[in-house]
């Protein structure tokens, strides 16, 4: 089967960087790392996630998770009590819409444009409902791709401010694909940001490590339902991942994923020449319109080929779409043939 449908960029280089960080390693710390840790991040930790992320410690908190979906969980479970909406653009990733929908809140639909959420209309459905957080995806929105400009981040930070107690939930999954991307959420207005942050890929899926960065007011006690949802943190996983970003190496593996994208791309390009679909240089997700995506990506699986139907990103009636990810394929040997074959049925 040729995945098309799950998105986690891997590159060969980082296995090299896993086996080097085991193999420095004495016994002893080799056999502590398979205890769940006491303190899972200490000074150094936190001072390295701070400069990773360009925060300052000392003015917000951080609650480790294992994976990005275990924070979002984290959040919905702890703010449902605290409000019944959540508002969100017409496209979102479906994780965030399951977890959402599970823990109960409404999910309210701000108009959108090319960059993403308009914050006149954020400002509308703020009024209106009973709606205490906002789902951004603001740096290569899954799966529109949509970059939003600093001016409207700062605008949406603005209108955010003037309603107390509502709050940003920042999930910036592939921002390490942007060479430039504009300032987080969580660099502009970390007062009203829950930024959550997962080393699945910027490094690998196998590194179960992640991170929410919020203010210091919210979430707590919130460690108590990663305890009970995936039994907490990992030892290896949280110091390994330390490492990696001590190290500069989610930096230089952020280089060889855009250039994997980049040949992605091309292949992708001289397909689809002519044809429309949203996507972005350094992406390795494609948004395309397609009139029938039940019958097409059921045919698609028959021939052995899984790509997502756009029915579960859209959250209103406009879902005549395919999504295509090449993160886990984009150097598949098979994936000129079934790039040809998406063409042709779209």
């Amino acid at each position: 089967m040729l995945n098309l449908s799950l998105n986690y960029p891997s590159v060969p280089k980082e296995m090299e960087i896993f086996r080097e960080f085991t193999s420095r390693l004495n016994e002893r710390d080799q056999f502590d790392l398979l205890h769940p840790p006491y303190d899972p991040l200490n000074e150094y930790a936190l001072s390295v996630l701070g400069s990773h992320l360009r925060f300052d410690p000392a003015a917000v908190a951080v609650t480790p998770v294992p994976s990005a979906n275990s924070g979002l969980f984290t959040i919905a479970r702890y703010h449902r009590p605290q409000t019944a909406g959540v508002a969100i653009e017409p496209f979102t990733f479906p994780g965030w819409r399951m977890i959402a929908s599970d823990a109960g809140f409404n999910l309210h639909v701000v108009e959108s444009d090319g960059e993403g959420m308009l914050p006149e209309k954020l400002a509308e459905c703020l009024e209106k409902n009973d709606c205490k957080l906002i789902y951004l995806q603001p740096t290569l929105h899954n799966p529109t791709n949509a970059v939003m400009s600093l001016e409207r981040r700062m605008a949406i930070a603005e209108v955010v401010r003037s309603f107390p107690g509502t709050y940003i939930v920042e999930d910036d999954a592939y921002r390490f694909l942007h060479a430039d991307p504009p300032p987080s959420f969580l660099e502009l207005a970390p007062d009203v940001t829950m930024h959550v942050f997962s080393l699945s890929k910027p490094f690998n899926p196998m590194l179960r490590s992640g991170y929410v960065v919020h203010p210091a007011e919210l979430l707590k006690g919130a460690s108590n339902f990663v305890k009970m949802t995936s039994s907490g943190t990992s030892t290896l996983f949280n110091q390994f991942g330390v490492q990696v970003m001590a190290g500069g190496w989610l930096g230089k593996l952020a280089d060889l994923k855009r250039e994997a994208a980049t040949a992605g791309r091309l292949l992708m390009e001289s397909y689809f020449r002519g044809k429309e679909y949203l996507s972005h240089p350094n992406s390795f997700h494609y948004w395309i319109p397609c009139r029938e995506p039940e019958k097409v990506t059921a045919f698609l699986l028959s021939r052995q080929v899984d790509v997502s139907n756009g029915k579960m990103f859209s959250l209103t009636a406009d879902d005549q779409y395919i999504r295509v990810a090449l993160g886990g394929a984009y150097d598949a040997p098979e994936l000129p043939e079934a790039l040809r074959m998406i063409a042709e049925l779209t």
